[in-house]
């Protein structure tokens, strides 16, 4: 039988891609290649080839890994980093994959090979055509130049990927191409700001591998569910400092806190209250779609807490100390420098900011070692930035004949 070896970019132009190519190439074993060390920054890349593997499982085709070497991308584009999409940088990219591909052809004695990227509307294919034709020639190949994009074939493409609840990427992958793209917008480019913690923040790479993975799990135990999308305000901390008499001092922020821009807080008024557990919010803050993101192994019975609070005498600014954190969510950090690298989940920030400052509150809280009560200068670079996101609406599963509904 003959093989065919196709080089996939993403499930959005592989799904409809190689189902169109099956139907022209009946008789043909269809193997697939994921290479694309193009893909910026690596969760990006672990979310797209998680759902390749989905979607090549679905239609029964062989899937090959390549090596995810940036740095020989980032080699082959040198020079090239402010070319617009569609330019010389673009078809740097092509080659270099492509002319893996052939490599890994030959390795695996297939003589024909082809590439989803001629299905995405984002390409011109008649380069994509002239360079597959090329490399073939110099690796005494076959490429397969196949059209799918015309008769609607771009707007069939588009429904599949809604029908089959694929992820539905916004940008090429590459990392110059997505600064441009969120320049236009006026929008900070949030795919590539990684947290250093473990905390997933909403619009995060690490949120929507969550979000498809556990539309994996639905699927596997015939679960029903919507796949939706969903626009939030989506907060970042970029940089914070906090300097008493002219000496840095470790300091943590918590989430939705605005920006602070050398604001001197005056002296810091501290206050014996009671305050509620932030555990009594922390599930009504999770959508019933984000219930596989629920961490329970720190709740507490009690409903209120005995904690100092700190409010700064010229500022909006309010303080806790770590004793007060672990007091109101039963942890045990030894140091704010700890809480920085392993900081609470997200919800669970939100659920204290309500108890501590209210409803819909962005006064910066902040949270120190220890109790300070004279005055200190603040810098908070924050960003609140609108984003669309995606959720999962689930369904539920009778227990009856394990029906579903």
């Amino acid at each position: 039988m003959n093989v065919i070896l196709v080089h996939i970019c993403c499930s959005v132009d592989s799904h409809y891609f190689l189902q169109r190519l099956r139907e022209q190439y009946p008789d043909s074993k269809l193997v697939g290649y994921f290479y694309n060390p193009n893909i910026h920054p690596k969760t990006e890349y672990d979310l797209r080839l998680l759902d390749v593997e989905r979607s090549c499982k679905m239609l029964g085709i062989e899937l090959y890994e390549g090596e995810y070497d940036t740095l020989h991308w980032l080699e082959d584009v040198r020079g090239l980093e402010e070319e617009p999409e569609k330019g010389e940088r673009c078809v740097a990219c092509f080659d270099s994959r492509l002319i893996r591909t052939a490599s890994f052809a030959k390795q695996k004695g297939i003589g024909t090979f082809t590439t989803t990227l001629l299905s995405s509307p984002m390409k011109e294919r008649d380069i994509l055509f002239a360079q597959g034709e090329k490399i073939a020639r110099m690796h005494n190949l076959a490429f397969i130049k196949i059209d799918v994009r015309s008769n609607g074939g771009t707007q069939a493409q588009a429904q599949l990927a809604k029908k089959d609840n694929l992820y539905r990427q916004t940008y090429c992958g590459c990392k110059f191409a997505l600064i441009k793209q969120r320049n236009a917008q006026g929008k900070l480019s949030l795919e590539l700001v990684e947290n250093l913690g473990r905390q997933v923040m909403p619009a995060s790479n690490e949120e929507r591998i969550q979000v498809f993975s556990r539309r994996n799990t639905l699927e596997e135990e015939h679960v029903p569910y919507i796949l939706t999308k969903r626009s939030i305000m989506a907060w970042r901390n970029l940089r914070s400092t906090a300097k008493r008499a002219g000496q840095s001092i470790d300091m943590y922020v918590l989430a939705d806190s605005k920006e602070k821009h050398n604001a001197k807080t005056g002296e810091i008024q501290w206050i014996h209250t009671d305050v509620l557990s932030p555990y009594s919010f922390y599930k009504l803050l999770y959508p019933k779609d984000m219930k596989y993101t629920q961490d329970n192994t720190h709740i507490s019975k009690n409903s209120s807490c005995e904690i100092t609070i700190g409010v700064a005498s010229k500022d909006d600014s309010i303080f806790l100390c770590l004793q007060d954190i672990n007091a109101l969510c039963n942890t045990q950090y030894q140091s704010v420098r700890e809480l920085n690298a392993n900081p609470l989940p997200y919800e669970l920030e939100n659920a204290l900011r309500i108890c501590l400052c209210g409803l819909g509150s962005i006064n910066p809280i902040i949270i120190l070692d220890s109790r300070i009560e004279s005055s200190l200068t603040i810098f908070i670079h924050s960003l609140f930035q609108e984003e669309n996101v995606f959720r999962l609406i689930e369904g539920k599963r009778t227990h009856e004949d394990n029906k579903v509904f």
